[in-house]
């Protein structure tokens, strides 16, 4: 049975000081970094881990401290999982075979070459799960990247405290989320594509005169499992207890399990 995501088992504790250096090295790397973290995943893989590798970098976010460090530590607590990081374009893709799921957030240019956007198609048409934060729903020209991943793309956001409504309360990335929260936290507006073939889980308050925009949902992707999230931008959403049970999910279910 897992453990309630509140409480702390003795693993949990072991997992989150095994990571305090990585953890470290992510707070204190700019907010802007491309370097490499030099993290690995454990050899040999153990039994029932899923290894988890979070991937991003660019601007207008701090994705060391928040998307590689915070979510690390957040995914690590849960257990059953294996994380490593990269703000790294040569490092993530050194570490994508070895990955059952990839959490990416990220606008970087590096992430538009040719080489991420082909491992990326490969990894989800080897069945690898996909995960896809804040960031990563923008509109990006990234040849077919929004197409096929997001279904959809981002163009402008609010900002502020934002009510969250669950759609699909029973689909497993809303497992133990409640039905209506609140987080502070950009509001993205996020737009589907004609005839896009989603699963909507979740969607953002009305910011100002802007409609409810999608908040979660599922592409429904012939080969392998994609999850979108638009919330995540800085430590108030990353802290945030609903923000945590979905990444946390969602990481689960995209890696069948």
């Amino acid at each position: 049975m897992k453990q309630p995501l509140t409480k702390l088992t003795r693993s949990a504790l072991l997992c989150i000081t095994a990571l305090v250096p990585a953890l470290s090295l992510a707070a204190d790397a700019p907010p802007n970094s491309i370097e490499p973290m030099g993290q690995k995943f454990a050899e040999p893989k153990p039994e029932k881990t899923l290894r988890v590798l979070l991937v991003g970098s660019g601007s207008s976010h701090d994705f060391p401290k928040y998307f590689l460090g915070v979510d690390a530590v957040t995914l690590k607590t849960a257990g059953g999982v294996d994380v490593a990081a990269t703000p790294n374009l040569d490092e993530a893709l050194a570490l994508l075979p070895q990955a059952d799921v990839l959490v990416f957030s990220g606008n970087h240019n590096q992430y538009g070459t040719p080489g991420f956007q082909q491992a990326l198609n490969d990894f989800a048409d080897n069945a690898k799960g996909i995960v896809l934060v804040h960031a990563a729903t923008w509109s990006h020209p990234w040849k077919g990247y929004n197409q096929r991943f997001t279904a959809g793309a981002t163009s402008g956001h609010g900002k502020g405290e934002v009510t969250v409504t669950l759609k699909n309360a029973v689909h497993p990335v809303m497992k133990g989320v409640p039905a209506i929260f609140k987080i502070f936290d950009e509001n993205y507006y996020h737009k589907f594509i004609q005839d896009a073939q989603v699963d909507l889980l979740a969607e953002n308050s009305p910011d100002g005169n802007k409609g409810v925009h999608p908040s979660v949902w599922v592409v429904k992707d012939p080969k392998t499992r994609i999850v979108c999230m638009t919330l995540g931008h800085a430590e108030e959403a990353h802290a945030n207890p609903s923000y945590k049970a979905i990444l946390i999910n969602a990481v689960n279910w995209a890696g069948n399990r």
